[in-house]
């Protein structure tokens, strides 16, 4: 067993990848680090005169089940995880000194699924010591540098170029969150080829998916004992038909929307966009929120954040419709409801709700996108009046609705409404145009007057085009993200038409 010291700094490398290898290699020794490697690294680096310790040389045992256990000893973890430097003082005598840098890449498990391995072979592409050791490092950044992947070289060596040898906190901790990220998708990547092994799917399985040829499953954190799997996000159905793929989505469509209102009301949806919302309580808001469009309503969500009254309740009786949800029902309303067996009625607790749903993950395979969640609506309280006069408090409220709404909406997204509720919506079009005109023919279709009314857009209107239309259906004030370089040109065209012009500087895409 090779002898230790706090006064030497020492990388552990073991890659798959030995892309830019000797490189590297070159480099650390050159900013004073001694080399430790597994066998395969080991070797090359000694290909190329670079002076280098096996692991095997420190642990004192061989590499065993043909390199399936090599790096797995508390010489090495205790190594990579003592806290301090001084720390090491009491294991000095067990052979256990400081390992500052750890650069590992792991096994190709990706690139066996792709190639058609079979399964032996395939198992052997999971990479076991590699994520131990990158986690390790990973976790104590304070002290160690994590280097999971070649394409962090460039940056490594010009840390080690400018720190004297040594790396900056801020460098570490990027690292780190890379290395984490890492093994998450690592590991996903191989549950999902166990899945498909053992015919497996994850959570709770659904009838079908989007369509009735798609298989789908819903994954839940857990629920506390004995409580239904919902429970753990704040929902509990009271009634009705199991919940299916598409009621999901629209159910979550539907609870941010109204999530995003301290005012009481009331959103009907339809295929996740908004076909109609209402501010106020129980037959006000369900009355002002299908005036808009009852016709799309029709098999619609309706989602309230409020409680749910009996009278209320009585009208959404007589309705088609998929999914009611509230935070409560009256006792009366609650069983009115439950008679209906094909409804899905459920409970919610919204704050719960929306803080377990934050965020946003979508997933193609082994690829997905991530985002924060579009929270808040800061710019309503700092817009810039780009044409007409500051609007009244009146028309600010009517103003700060339709815009909530719009943001809820698959983009292109245009909004008309008037103190209270929607009076027209236009989502998902390829032009912005085209969501104007289906937000004013939805409008005329139920006799609703626009006189006056208000409009948002969830994007710039790139010609003013979009706003003379908004402006000839009657519209009196518009609010916008503006951003587009016509934005000057948009602005003067609505001063000569009379109509008041808000551009919030932020905007609320959905797609």
């Amino acid at each position: 067993m090779a002898a230790v010291s706090l006064d030497r700094k020492r990388a552990l490398l073991s890659v798959t990848d030995k892309t830019r290898l000797p490189e590297l290699g070159r480099a650390l020794v050159g900013h004073g680090y001694e080399l430790i490697a597994s066998g395969g690294t080991a070797a090359r680096l000694r290909e190329n005169d670079i002076p280098v310790s096996e692991v095997s040389e420190l642990t004192g045992y061989p590499e065993i089940f043909g390199g399936r256990v090599k790096t797995l000893h508390p010489i090495i973890h205790g190594g990579i995880l003592g806290p301090s430097r001084e720390a090491f003082q009491e294991t000095l005598e067990l052979g256990i000194g400081p390992i500052d840098l750890v650069v590992v890449n792991l096994y190709q498990f990706a690139a066996a699924v792709a190639a058609g391995a079979d399964e032996a072979a395939t198992v052997e592409k999971i990479d076991i010591g590699g994520p131990t050791l990158l986690r390790s490092a990973a976790k104590n950044y304070q002290r160690v540098t994590v280097v999971p992947d070649p394409a962090w070289y460039d940056e490594l060596l010009q840390e080690l170029e400018s720190g004297g040898g040594e790396t900056s906190l801020a460098f570490r901790r990027r690292t780190a969150a890379a290395t984490f990220r890492l093994a998450e998708r690592y590991n996903e990547g191989i549950a999902d080829w166990l899945e498909q092994v053992t015919e497996t799917r994850p959570g709770q399985p659904l009838r079908y998916g989007e369509n009735p040829h798609q298989g789908a499953s819903l994954v839940l954190p857990p629920a506390s004992a004995g409580e239904p799997a919902l429970s753990a996000i704040g929902l509990t159905q009271q009634g009705g038909k199991e919940l299916s793929y598409n009621n999901i989505v629209d159910l979550i469509a539907g609870l941010k929307l109204v999530g995003d209102f301290d005012e009481p009301c009331c959103a009907v949806l339809k295929h996740t966009n908004p076909c109609g919302f209402g501010l106020g309580q129980g037959v006000t808001a369900l009355e002002r929120a299908l005036k808009c469009d009852p016709v799309s309503a029709f098999g619609g969500v309706f989602v309230f954040n409020r409680e749910v009254d009996a009278a209320t309740a009585e009208i959404l009786a007589k309705r088609f419709l998929e999914i009611i949800v509230a935070p409560a029902f009256a006792a009366d309303a609650l069983a009115r409801l439950t008679r209906k067996k094909n409804v899905r009625v459920l409970t919610v607790d919204l704050a719960e709700f929306l803080s377990r749903t934050r965020g946003r993950v979508r997933a193609w395979g082994q690829l997905q996108l991530r985002q924060d969640e579009d929270a808040g609506f800061p710019e309503l309280a700092e817009w810039k009046v780009a044409a007409g006069s500051e609007p009244d408090a009146a028309t600010r409220t009517a103003l700060a609705m339709v815009w909530k709404v719009c943001k809820h909406g698959k983009s292109n997204g245009i909004v008309l409404g008037d103190l209270t509720a929607t009076l027209g919506m236009g989502f998902g079009q390829m032009s912005r145009v085209d969501s104007t005109e289906l937000a004013v023919l939805k409008a005329a279709n139920q006799d609703l007057d626009l006189t006056g009314c208000v409009a948002a857009s969830d994007g710039f209107f790139p010609f003013p085009d979009g706003m003379e239309k908004l402006a000839a259906a009657g519209a009196r004030a518009i609010i916008a993200p503006g951003g587009s370089i016509r934005d000057d040109e948009v602005a003067a065209r609505a001063a000569e038409l009379g109509v008041t012009l808000i551009l919030t500087g932020r905007r609320h895409f959905n797609h």
